[in-house]
């Protein structure tokens, strides 16, 4: 299995799609993940795709059953929630898809209290 996703630290950046279908791309660069991901998903009917980015220990990171992202060990870093077309990855703003989503600020607020809240009670 080719292992060129992978930092020299043992670390890499994750990059899942959000939908009803996504799919999933490592790399040793953010962009590098997004633009995988998003070449593999494909930009919808209305040309274009969500997808959240997460850096983290290679070994530790992966993907739920539901596409969500998953961790063991080593809690994985948002970076961010971002809007991808075929020409332009920009910080997800806020009204992209519907007033329910989140834009890339309030995404990563709610994943860093999110991971601060399960830090809390594993150390409790």
């Amino acid at each position: 299995m080719a292992r060129d996703h992978i930092l020299s630290n043992g670390y890499t950046f994750l990059a899942i799609t959000t939908g009803g279908y996504g799919t999933w791309a490592k790399a040793t660069d953010p962009l590098t993940a997004i633009r995988n991901a998003a070449a593999e998903n494909g930009y919808g009917a209305n040309g274009k795709v969500a997808i959240q980015v997460w850096y983290g220990k290679n070994d530790s990171l992966g993907i739920g059953h539901s596409g969500g992202v998953t961790w063991q060990d080593h809690a994985p870093t948002p970076i961010g929630l971002f809007l991808v077309t075929k020409t332009s990855i920009k910080p997800m703003p806020k009204g992209a898809f519907n007033d329910k989503h989140e834009d890339c600020a309030g995404w990563m607020n709610s994943n860093l209290a999110e991971l601060a809240e399960f830090e809390r009670a594993i150390a409790a």
